[in-house]
């Protein structure tokens, strides 16, 4: 076990001299481990990809402990916008799943001291239909109270406008996946991409998103080994003759292994001591500044061509790429969800 754990601690983190070498010049030179591993001094400290994998590792791991509450406030804040109805069908169907099974197993024992339990049974499914069709009564009348008299009696879901409250009867009754299309408008024409988009509503309703904003944060690390090459290609954009593409995504790693491990670093400190706002402001801003002066030092142009560089840089990065990729993101997650 010792020689298996040491083996794969080894050569994937390859914790050893090499990171603690790295690890100060990272943090406080600038632009230092990128110039040195492109001019062949490759040995003495750690490579740029191993550094941004075990950084990233690191990162993602604490950033998942410490927005955990934060997740749980947005997943409860979602599950109240499928409302009190949505809530009351979902216990219907589990209550309604429970009795069905011991149904099943004293019929198939169908003697007579078994009818009395069948009777009571019955009984409660009897008389929690009627509660919930109380309930959805009420709650229609109050619809109706509110709408014009000619509107159409259609619920709204993520933008998606079909009736909900028949979708949400059809799930109480255990209806196929194919009744459940045809409840939200799907026709065999819309094709196999329309099935999928309305089979991933169903589920997204049915589960009240639950876990949806875990889906999303594992789909963060995956999609930074895009994001890494898409800021390299700006870079290569703004220095044509300042190296080739390799050149431009090592600074790009070392980079990013600087961000993951400075937000490790800023995190675990206000896990155990709460750092004034303005401070944790200072602190990222302070990100900003390294990249000008790693800049500065990887591709030695003068001081005010590096800033308006940087400057285009972050300025596209921000405005154009984190915003598109969150967008991806999200539709990523509701395709995997």
């Amino acid at each position: 076990m010792r020689v298996l754990f040491h083996n794969t601690v080894m050569n994937y983190f390859s914790v050893d001299a090499r990171f603690f070498r790295s690890f100060i010049p990272l943090l406080t030179r600038p632009g230092f481990l990128a110039k040195k591993f492109v001019s062949g001094k490759r040995l003495m400290y750690l490579h740029p990809a191993q550094f941004y994998l075990f950084t990233s590792i690191i990162f993602f791991f604490i950033f998942s402990i410490s927005t955990q509450s934060a997740r749980q406030k947005f997943e409860s804040g979602l599950r109240s916008a499928f409302g009190e109805e949505r809530a009351i069908m979902a216990e219907t169907a589990r209550i309604r799943d429970s009795l069905k099974k011991v149904l099943e197993t004293n019929l198939l024992n169908a003697e007579e001291k078994d009818s009395i339990l069948t009777q009571k049974i019955t009984a409660l499914l009897k008389e929690n239909k009627k509660r919930n069709d109380s309930i959805n009564s009420d709650s229609l009348q109050k619809k109706r109270k509110k709408e014009p008299e000619n509107s159409v009696k259609k619920g709204s879901f993520f933008g998606f406008d079909f009736d909900t409250s028949k979708l949400d009867s059809l799930y109480v009754a255990g209806a196929s996946m194919d009744q459940k299309l045809k409840s939200i408008g799907y026709k065999e024409s819309d094709g196999w991409f329309g099935k999928f988009i309305g089979k991933q509503l169903i589920k997204l309703r049915e589960k009240h998103g639950d876990g949806i904003s875990k889906v999303f944060m594992d789909t963060i690390p995956i999609s930074m080994f895009f994001l890494i090459p898409i800021f390299a290609l700006l870079l290569k954009l703004f220095y044509r003759k300042r190296g080739r593409f390799a050149h431009h995504m090592v600074f790009s790693f070392y980079y990013f292994a600087f961000i993951f491990l400075a937000s490790s670093i800023i995190i675990l400190t206000n896990l155990i001591i709460d750092i004034p706002d303005w401070i944790d402001i200072l602190l990222l801003l302070s990100m900003l500044i390294y990249l000008y002066i790693s800049l500065k030092h990887f591709y030695e142009q003068g001081y005010i061509k590096t800033f308006f560089k940087s400057f285009f840089l972050i300025f596209i990065y921000l405005l154009f790429v984190v915003p598109l990729s969150f967008v991806i993101l999200s539709v990523v997650t509701f395709f995997v969800y």
